[in-house]
């Protein structure tokens, strides 16, 4: 038995299956909004719209609009993202051409009755115009996947044949359709169906990596369903967030099967599927209040209500003012710029257009930057952050400025800049956010160590990443050079807190600062000392003398200790930025 499950693609149709027998006329920008926050989940492969006939369905009659949107057009330069069209007919894949579309879907239904209501033909004409149209996209370079609808019932004709649905699956597959969704569009199947069928299928010589599953939830039994599938092998499923959907020619048939539903099942028997739970559970309560009806997830539900519980006081202290802190332009230099507030210094990485990748210029600045806060008395926090899209890409990569496969001196000089930086980094005596002691992070964020992609490695950083992540962890997460998602580093305890947006970020920062004003800069710099022994020098003699020096240094009667505990006596409670800066007047 393998000693993990395997992963399962997760296919989120909801902008264009759970949109489209929605009455309301739906803003494209909530589209363009929708499709954005189901990518920051994490989702590979989201169905955006289908070019068809406004005249069927009115809902979609912007397709040409959302596909030339730049912020679509920037989506499918993403090799990774899979954003299938569907399409009805030549016409439509002439217009999907035009607008840069890679990937289409081509549908056909398994009965008679609902071909005709759906699609205006028979279950042979419409599979000669879904293999027309296959065969042009694939000609074209276009990748093309395949639906069959009513694999279990049609609401016209009663219940379907299995036989009906091989035929169509094969047809399909003969296309050169890379994988066929089986759709249950009246919602009426069963685990048992399920199997079945599926059994059926793969006995007749289809390969199960071949298939996808596509159901719906009328009677309440998709997310079984999904997980019976799974066990038959299946390992591709379409859901739809908030549990979106329905099909206008289907009467009486409910949504799909919802994408929280089944992220936290598979989440909960530990499949992965690539997707932050959190966010996606805050989309589809999102797009919810976007839209007439309710949400029907029962996962997202049951867990926004476990978040409000759990944060009783949230809405309480949105009324609170919170701390503000006003950062003065200290220096600007090319691609770094220091903020000063009070005690705090801020280091913002200022080269947006190139991901903040750092040169050599960067390199010494920030070494350089970073040795003179140390000794700083003033400076009692340090945060490190980054502008634009990206914190910071490493190494600058860029044509003529690299260092990397020049050799000889100058890897020598690359790698002694680098060292040092980290280094004092790491013995940085003051609290340091963003970098070495404590990690704010978007719910959007994630941390690639992506060298091994381009046949590097994440040498001088190496030791303090596994010191952090642990062995186990690093000896995955880097050789694999996967995405680590903000939610995952938090469960390690690799983040303090995670936000749900830039603004959260900032409110965040502000917060943790002002809590950070009531802890004595020295007792931090003894506390890191602790922390530090603990790791070189673990139940050694090294240790034991360290510990021995810092409880002496402590109780000092004329350190900050002695003051401390005074105020502590009389009721006061300390804020450590207003002592520090008085005794350094008092130096002057």
């Amino acid at each position: 038995m393998p000693t993990t499950s395997p992963s399962v693609r997760i296919v989120e149709v909801g902008p264009r299956d759970g949109l489209q027998n929605i009455p309301t006329k739906i803003p494209t920008s909530t589209k363009l909004e929708l499709i954005r926050r189901l990518r920051e989940t994490g989702l590979q492969t989201i169905e955006l719209t289908s070019v068809v006939s406004p005249r069927k369905i009115p809902q979609l009659a912007d397709c040409r609009e959302l596909l030339q949107h730049s912020s679509i057009q920037g989506l499918a330069k993403d090799p990774n993202l899979r954003l299938p069209v569907l399409i009805p007919n030549l016409k439509g894949l002439e217009i999907a051409r035009t607008l840069s579309v890679r990937e289409i879907a081509v549908f056909i239904s398994a009965t008679e009755g609902f071909s005709r209501a759906n699609i205006n033909c028979s279950v042979d004409e419409g599979l000669e115009r879904a293999k027309e149209v296959a065969f042009q996209a694939i000609a074209a370079g276009l990748a093309v996947r395949g639906y069959v609808s009513c694999i279990f019932s049609d609401p016209y004709d009663g219940p379907t044949s299995p036989a009906a649905v091989l035929r169509c699956v094969r047809a399909l597959l003969d296309a050169g359709c890379y994988e066929v969704s089986l759709g249950d569009t009246l919602g009426v199947g069963s685990p048992a169906s399920v199997r079945n069928l599926l059994q059926y299928l793969t006995d007749a010589g289809v390969p199960v990596s071949s298939l996808a599953g596509h159901f719906h939830d009328t009677y309440g039994q998709a997310v079984a369903n999904v997980w019976e599938a799974y066990t038959c092998g299946l390992r591709v499923f379409d859901s739809s967030v908030a549990g979106l959907g329905g099909c206008p020619f289907a009467p009486g048939a409910k949504g799909n099967v919802a994408t929280e539903d089944v992220a936290y099942m598979f989440q909960n028997a530990g499949v992965e599927t690539g997707i932050d739970l959190a966010g996606l559970v805050e989309t589809g309560s999102w797009i919810s209040k976007q839209l007439p009806g309710s949400n029907s997830t029962r996962a997202g539900i049951a867990l926004t209500g476990k978040a409000a519980k759990a944060f009783p006081s949230t809405k309480a202290q949105s009324t609170q003012p919170s701390p503000s802190f006003q950062w003065t332009l200290a220096v600007d230099s090319d691609g770094i710029q220091l903020l000063r507030s009070g005690a705090n210094l801020k280091v913002l990485l200022n080269r947006p257009r190139n991901g903040n990748a750092l040169t050599a210029a960067m390199i010494a600045e920030l070494t350089s930057v970073m040795s003179t806060a140390n000794s700083d008395p003033a400076v009692s926090r340090i945060i490190i952050v980054g502008s634009g899209k990206f914190f910071c890409m490493g190494m600058d990569l860029g044509k003529h400025r690299t260092p990397v496969a020049q050799g000889g001196s100058s890897s020598e000089a690359q790698f002694l800049r680098l060292t040092e930086l980290f280094d004092v980094i790491d013995r940085c005596p003051k609290v340091t956010i963003a970098s070495c002691d404590i990690r704010l992070a978007a719910r959007s964020a994630t941390v690639t160590l992506s060298e091994g992609k381009l046949g590097l490695c994440p040498a001088t950083i190496s030791k303090y990443v596994i010191r952090e992540w642990g062995v186990a962890f690093a000896r995955e997460a880097i050789p694999s050079a996967r995405p680590v998602k903000a939610e995952r580093l938090l469960s390690l305890g690799l983040v303090a807190e995670i936000a749900g947006d830039p603004e959260d970020l900032h409110k965040r920062l502000d917060d943790l600062l002002a809590r950070l004003r009531h802890v004595s800069p020295h007792a931090t710099h003894m506390s890191k000392e602790l922390v530090k022994l603990a790791w070189t020098h673990a139940s050694k003699e090294e240790q034991a003398a360290g510990i021995k020096s810092l409880f002496h240094e402590m109780m000092r009667p004329d350190g900050e200790g002695a003051h401390g505990v005074r105020e502590f006596q009389s009721g006061k409670l300390l804020n450590w930025d207003a002592y520090i800066e008085s005794a350094n007047k008092a130096k002057l």
